[in-house]
């Protein structure tokens, strides 16, 4: 648990740095981005394997895939499709004052192309993310709930919680207060994660939420 906290100690400062140097530029920027999410794979897989060596299936950083773990994350998605599109679009409008107006020409304002965004939200996004949040901090937490007599039975929800909780604090560098909201979408990965032993299903699901997010607020202007 200790060594656990420390890693997410170590990733949420690199995350820190990487916000208050996007400001510079690249290649600057670049760098630190990079650093941060290598980090969520690479800090883990070096405390498990070298600083304190332990079994490294039990540690959450030995990931199986199936084509049931797939297959949940795309139901999620389905499931998931409307009330993006109705939470975001209160998000927008009530809290934020924006303004909805849909034009196939606001495509325009994507940063990248499509194809582009979808490998940077699968690879460089959704599975580092997943890896440690869902992978090693998740059975992190849900160990040594299990090894407490009182926790064993609320064990998958506390871990589950607990690091949708860690997952969501980590986007409050950014300096908007919605995304704490990251929490909700948190829990359902977290709940795919503990269901299928698997982390394809929480990848494919956090990387389609943050697709049709980057679709929807082109839409949005304030």
């Amino acid at each position: 648990m200790k060594e656990s906290l420390i890693c997410y100690i170590i990733c949420v400062v690199l995350t820190v740095l990487c916000v208050l140097t996007q400001g510079m530029g690249s290649p600057v920027s670049d760098i630190t981005w990079f650093v941060a999410i290598f980090s969520l794979i690479a800090v883990p897989l070096i405390a498990v394997r070298y600083i304190h060596p332990r079994d490294e299936a039990k540690a959450g950083v030995v990931i199986s895939w199936s084509a049931k773990d797939l297959l949940m994350g795309l139901t999620a998605v389905a499931l998931l499709l409307i009330p993006v599109v109705l939470g975001n679009h209160f998000v927008r409008t009530a809290i934020q004052g924006l303004d909805f107006h849909f034009a196939w020409s606001n495509y325009a304002r994507l940063q990248s192309p499509i194809y582009y965004e979808i490998f940077i939200q699968l690879l460089c996004v959704a599975l580092p993310e997943e890896f440690f949040y869902r992978g090693y901090l998740q059975t992190s937490f849900l160990n040594y709930f299990k090894s407490r007599p009182k926790f064993v039975k609320r064990a998958p929800v506390l871990a589950i919680v607990l690091a949708s909780f860690c997952f969501a604090l980590v986007h409050l560098p950014s300096g908007n207060m919605t995304r704490l909201l990251t929490f909700f979408p948190g829990l359902l990965f977290g709940f795919l994660r503990y269901q299928s032993r698997g982390l394809l299903g929480a990848i494919v699901c956090h990387a389609s939420c943050n697709l049709m997010m980057t679709v929807l607020n082109v839409h949005y202007f304030g």
